[in-house]
């Protein structure tokens, strides 16, 4: 049986928070890391700090499931929104 995921999320440390910094320099780093990601197995950026660009939480949750089903030959199902709500097998006809 299916079992709803519960996140939490504290980013920060004391009063200021752990959002990405829209900054040339900082798009220039997340380019590079990107690179070296695509040139390795098994890595993949998911999230607002890891593609430095802010997320709703959603979004991010979206995201990660989209990730997720591609990984796995898995089928992220749309909630009617446009957003990936859960993860369903994938069907040789789809």
């Amino acid at each position: 049986m299916p079992s709803p995921a519960i996140v939490y999320e504290h980013p920060c440390d004391g009063p200021d928070p752990y959002y990405p910094v829209p900054r040339p320099e900082n798009a220039a780093l997340y380019a590079r890391y990107r690179a070296l990601a695509e040139q390795t197995a098994r890595v993949h950026f998911v999230g607002r700090l890891a593609t430095y660009r802010y997320y709703n939480m959603d979004q991010v949750v979206a995201q990660a499931l989209t990730t997720y089903a591609r990984i796995t030959g898995t089928k992220a199902e749309s909630n009617g929104r446009g957003k990936a709500a859960r993860l369903a097998p994938a069907t040789s006809g789809a």
